[in-house]
């Protein structure tokens, strides 16, 4: 199974250090790396972008925009594979578990459309309880953070592209939402996690060149007072559905650096 990693232009040392990382699993093999959308770019357009639409944000970031563009563009890739096909997609700031690679030969991405690999420090509440070849998964309920790994299936890759023809989501919103033919699940516990969430010194965090390449000085409206409302409404309603479901943080693996804090 291919594991394509987004990767800007302008950032090649951080590809280095992942392929280090993944050469440790002995996975380097396995990589496919991919440009990816830069929000810097004066040329930069993210075509399906569709603000002012009653979506789940009113406007999106320049760098929100490129992220979703960036993991669209994999996308295409994916639901190119013969139907059964499936891919990793991850980002370029991930430790990886030495779990990882037995963790390939148990995906089973035609069952649940999309598969969250990686944790995240922020409590989330999660529904019934699946068997994967061993490993243990649940179903996501609600807007989780962080798309840093996960895997698809060419179905689903097909799915979420007609989906965002025109979008204004966040990417994560919108990668891990329940919708025909997809049933996303978190993996438990996580084999994957952004540095910027582990507490270890060794694994803190990318670079500072890196936390600059973060930073995004464009503006989002938060749209009108109307659009608030819907929004807080629906919130409220979901929170409503899921209440008596205990909220929590995705495990990781034991040989993964312990999350920073929790949200």
């Amino acid at each position: 199974m291919q594991i394509h990693v987004i990767n800007l232009d302008r950032s090649p040392e951080r590809f280095s250090a992942l392929r280090a990382e993944f050469a440790k699993v002995g996975l380097e093999q396995s990589l496919t790396r991919i440009s990816a959308t830069d929000a810097r770019d004066p040329g930069f357009a993210a075509p399906g972008y569709a603000p002012h639409s009653w979506r789940d944000r009113w406007e999106l970031k320049r760098s929100e925009q490129a992220v979703f563009e960036s993991h669209r563009s994999v996308w295409h890739r994916i639901a190119d594979l013969d139907d059964g096909g499936a891919g990793i997609i991850c980002e370029d700031d991930i430790l990886v578990s030495t779990a990882f690679p037995h963790l390939l030969g148990a995906l089973d991405c035609g069952r649940f459309g999309v598969i969250k690999l990686d944790g995240f420090n922020a409590a989330r509440r999660y529904g019934m309880d699946a068997d994967m070849g061993g490993w243990h998964l649940r179903a996501i309920l609600e807007p989780v953070p962080s798309a840093a790994c996960y895997a698809v299936s060419s179905a689903a890759a097909r799915q979420l592209l007609a989906d965002s023809q025109s979008y204004c989501d966040t990417l994560d919103d919108f990668l891990f939402r329940v919708r025909v033919g997809i049933d996303p699940v978190q993996l438990f516990p996580a084999v994957a996690v952004q540095q910027m969430c582990c507490a270890s010194p060794a694994s803190a965090g990318p670079p500072e060149s890196s936390q600059r390449e973060r930073q995004d000085s464009s503006k989002a409206s938060k749209g009108p007072i109307p659009y608030r409302i819907w929004k807080e409404l629906r919130r409220n309603r979901r929170k409503r559905k899921l209440r008596g479901i205990e909220a929590q943080a995705p495990t990781l693996c034991d040989d993964l650096p312990g999350y920073s804090c929790a949200e």
